[in-house]
């Protein structure tokens, strides 16, 4: 990953023993180690208590009672995951990790084969724009094509993909393609003159006003600062006391941080269903449902439709490529709110 030393002179992950309540020297910024954040889900018989690591990295934790696995600390270009537990074992093969990437994935095993959800894994990670080609940029050495239901923002502004040039610092939300190519949802353009930037993993351990202690930082929060919860938005005042957080912001004199996103990670107790997007080719039309790749969504009469012609489901084919911002209900199906139609951009022509 190449930053720009004008605006992104350090990128860090800094995964701290907050589970455990320790917090870190606050007259001193952490050490960098370029680590980043992996979430997810595993579905099939025998996913509870299961092991699930990072070869060759102390990267490693057990899932949940519904299945849900947090790794930090997943060192960079990391390409496998193994999962082990209840008489099976597999490795899964997945894009590699660049640094400070936050990612989240639905995976299925059985037996001795797992695979990933590709339409659903989420990825976010920042880098400088270092290629433009038509619609696709390369950013922290990753292709990602920008299409047109993708936004761009610079601050609390739109943007337009004219904003874009060579160089600049941004941070890209979207799906992780098979191929390690990202389908943007959302790329923020950042500030030029944030010279130090740091991303860390920590427990909230006090709120005082506009001001977070995470981790033992100081961590300021401004009316730009993003703050989610998958892909549910959130205020300041939905933050909790225990909350495991992911924050991402530029180091200020006082060694303070002013955060540009703050993700919850892990909450002691989640009173919302859980959002997320799923994005790809339509594999499949039925009277309320539609599939993405093997994903499975519903809708209902409170879903809304746009994009390219789209104003109910009965536009939407098989082949087409859409967006769907959904959310997981009790039984675990997805419901979607919201459906796209976006046109992905032409590839280039390979070489002769």
């Amino acid at each position: 990953m190449q930053i720009s030393t004008r605006s992104l002179n350090a990128l860090l992950l800094v995964l701290l023993a907050a589970a455990c309540g320790s917090a870190s020297d606050p007259d001193s910024m952490p050490a960098a180690n370029g680590g980043g954040v992996m979430q997810g889900n595993v579905m099939g018989g025998g996913s509870q208590n299961m092991r699930v690591a990072v070869p060759s990295s102390s990267a490693a934790t057990t899932t949940n009672a519904a299945g849900g696995f947090l790794l930090t600390d997943v060192p960079k270009g990391a390409a496998a995951v193994q999962f082990s537990g209840g008489g099976q074992s597999a490795t899964l093969a997945t894009a590699a990790m660049v640094p400070g990437e936050f990612r989240r994935m639905t995976v299925s095993i059985s037996g001795a084969s797992v695979t990933e959800h590709n339409e659903q894994t989420e990825t976010e990670f920042e880098g400088t724009v270092d290629a433009i080609d038509g619609a696709v940029l390369t950013v922290a050495g990753r292709k990602v094509a920008v299409t047109d239901a993708t936004k761009i923002r610079k601050e609390d502004a739109a943007a337009t993909f004219a904003d874009l040039v060579l160089g600049m610092p941004v941070e890209v939300e979207g799906t992780l393609n098979a191929d390690g190519s990202v389908t943007a949802s959302e790329i923020s353009i950042e500030d030029r003159n944030d010279v130090d930037r740091v991303a860390f993993v920590g427990t909230l351990t006090q709120i005082n006003g506009n001001t977070l202690t995470v981790g033992g930082l100081t961590v300021n929060v401004g009316s730009a600062t993003a703050i989610v919860n998958g892909d549910t938005i959130l205020t300041l005042a939905d933050l909790m006391v225990g909350d495991r957080l992911l924050v991402r912001g530029a180091v200020q004199a006082d060694k303070s941080i002013n955060a540009t996103r703050i993700r919850v990670l892990q909450r002691e107790r989640e009173d919302e269903p859980e959002e997320m997007h799923v994005t790809g080719k339509v594999t499949a039309v039925d009277a309320t449902t539609f599939t993405i790749g093997d994903t499975k969504i519903t809708t209902d009469a409170k879903t809304e439709f746009e994009g390219n012609g789209l104003r109910s489901l009965a536009d939407l084919k098989v082949g087409d490529f859409a967006f769907a911002e959904v959310v997981k209900q009790a039984d675990g199906s997805l419901l979607a709110e919201e459906v796209k139609k976006f046109t992905p951009p032409m590839q280039p022509m390979p070489s002769t």
